[in-house]
């Protein structure tokens, strides 16, 4: 087995790195939006809109699925950027049964090794995931190994590489990098070892049987629509906590959030614009946001003030809610990257003297676990969106089981397989608070051979 080779892992980690340093930027300035964005042209609305939708609902809504229409030649699917747009509902997908994906029909096995590389289990979202593909591997009499990075994309290229070197029947990769670990997972598919991604989008002709991912993208669309219609007819000045600066994850939600609110917001103010042309105008003011953690956007009547990362944890939610809430007291919504930032975020008001879900509105993007349903029960968080981490892993051992024991032909699918997406406020909490687990748990992934 051939080894990958170490200039070229040394090369795709320093551009990370240069990526993730580039993220970081001035995003933890507090100075106050006081410019719109520059130039006009960047975030000024098209000229023709005929195709736009006048009505919020026809975007999407959970009993309508995806969007039935595209405009498939919309430069917004072919944007070289990907990254803020991971989890994306795309136009329909041409065949991939003639990618070799080191999978066919009826490959019955009677014993099969699965490898697991996470680059994460520092949080109870992330641990979750490891939970659920050790519980589902000994129900099955399947082996389990496990490898963990720790966020160094370097050591999860070797991780696989080393899944490789031990033979393992099936590597699932939860990625740090999807672009700097397609290298990995051709090397694995050369050696005859199948893949499933789990998470992140991989660059276009990657050989992975399938991506388990959760619609970051269109989950923060949601968050956004959701905010304009709460703050309909009112002027907003809000802050932003993502996640992790420069993670695929973290962008993404933030970008779909953001063209979210623009794309109700436009069509509130008689002045509708495509899904695409909405993503587009968005993606622009998130760049703006990344580069100089603020926006104004007096077309849709809007402003970010602020954007601190808050690390997805409680702790990170509530110093970056401190910080904002020092210099900018006066914001009427926080979105948060996660629903833990969102819990951290609700003791920084509390200790400034104010009120989550009365004197600034709280909403997130994930992750669906009991304390913040329960945050949403007594009005403290607006919404979030599921996620669920036992969920989303075990589509890629159910995957298995489809494939190894049912001889499922998993040649042909789609390149992303997608959890449903579920918004959460006080009308439907109930509905999805859980029981005994700490997470929401989402219907099983469906998976569907294209044509």
């Amino acid at each position: 087995m051939k080894k990958i080779k170490t200039a070229l892992i040394l090369v795709l980690v320093l551009a990370l790195s240069a990526a993730l340093f580039a993220g970081c930027g001035e995003k933890t300035t507090n100075t106050p939006a006081s410019q719109p964005p520059a130039p006009a042209t960047d975030s000024s609305p098209p000229a023709n809109a005929s195709s736009a939708s006048t009505n919020i609902a026809d975007y999407w809504t959970p009993d309508k699925g995806a969007p039935t229409t595209y405009d498939a030649n919309h430069e917004v699917y072919t944007m070289p950027n990907r990254i803020p747009f991971s989890g994306i509902y795309m136009p329909p997908e041409a065949s991939r049964a003639a990618l070799n994906k080191a999978v066919k029909a009826l490959d019955k096995k009677d014993n099969v090794t699965i490898g697991y590389a996470t680059w994460t289990v520092g949080t109870p979202f992330f641990a979750g995931m490891m939970d659920t593909i050790k519980e589902e591997c000994d129900k099955f009499g399947w082996t389990l190994i496990t490898a963990v990075s720790d966020a160094d994309v370097g050591k999860q290229i070797a991780n696989i590489e080393n899944f490789i070197t031990l033979g393992v029947d099936l590597i699932v990769d939860n990625a740090h990098s999807a672009e700097a670990e397609a290298i990995a997972v051709k090397a694995a598919v050369d050696a005859g070892i199948p893949v499933v991604g789990l998470g992140l989008s991989f660059p276009e002709g990657t050989p992975v049987i399938t991506n388990c991912a959760t619609m970051f993208y269109e989950q923060g669309f949601m968050v956004g629509i959701y905010v304009a219609e709460h703050f309909k007819g009112q002027f907003v000045k809000g802050a932003i906590s993502p996640g992790m600066p420069g993670h695929a994850i973290s962008d993404s939600k933030m970008n779909g959030f953001i063209g979210g609110f623009v794309y109700a917001r436009a069509i509130q103010m008689g002045n509708p614009l495509s899904r695409e042309d909405a993503m587009l105008y968005g993606y622009r003011l998130h760049q703006q946001t990344i580069t100089s953690a603020k926006f104004s956007d007096p077309t849709y009547d809007w402003e970010i003030v602020a954007s601190i990362d808050g690390w997805w944890s409680r702790d990170g939610g509530q110093k970056a809610a401190e910080d904002i809430l020092t210099a900018h007291p006066d914001i009427q919504l926080l979105y948060t990257g996660n629903d833990e930032q969102a819990m951290g975020a609700i003791l920084a008001l509390q200790n400034a003297g104010l009120t989550a879900g009365k004197d600034v509105q709280l909403a997130c993007v994930g992750d669906g676990s009991k304390d913040a349903f329960n945050n949403i029960k007594d009005g403290k968080i607006l919404c979030l969106t599921l996620s669920s981490p036992y969920t989303w892993c075990k589509a890629t051992t159910d995957l298995a089981y489809k494939i190894f024991v049912e001889g499922f032909d998993a040649t042909n699918l789609p390149s992303e397989v997608y959890l449903e997406n579920v918004l959460v406020d006080k009308t439907n909490v109930d509905k999805y608070m859980p029981t005994t687990l700490e997470y929401s748990v989402l219907s099983d992934q469906v998976f569907t051979p294209l044509g």
